[in-house]
């Protein structure tokens, strides 16, 4: 079995439409979390500015490959952790 046939056979183009939807969505309960709670701790800058290099880098990948579904939904997911690293940042800083 080629892989192209693995792909049909399991649906794949459905799976990636799915996991595109899922991952910008990912991020918004820790988001509305911080907002509701102001709480910080237990957050990793480190942690979400990997994984905000992550998802842009396969944003890119994306552009550059002309796959919508990867720019698109990598861009989102980047632009919700990048707005969760700045409400992380402004709620630590109110809070000293």
């Amino acid at each position: 079995m080629t892989r192209g046939e693995f792909a049909k056979k399991v649906c794949w183009a459905k799976i990636i439409w799915v996991v595109s939807i899922v991952n910008p969505i990912m991020t918004l309960p820790q988001f509305f979390q911080i907002w509701q709670t102001h709480q910080t701790a237990g957050l990793s800058l480190l942690f979400l500015a990997i994984l905000l290099f992550v998802q842009l880098g396969f944003s890119t990948h994306g552009f550059f490959t002309k796959d919508r579904f990867i720019m698109i939904s990598n861009g989102l997911a980047g632009a919700l952790t990048f707005l969760t690293i700045l409400s992380t940042l402004y709620f630590r800083n109110i809070s000293t």
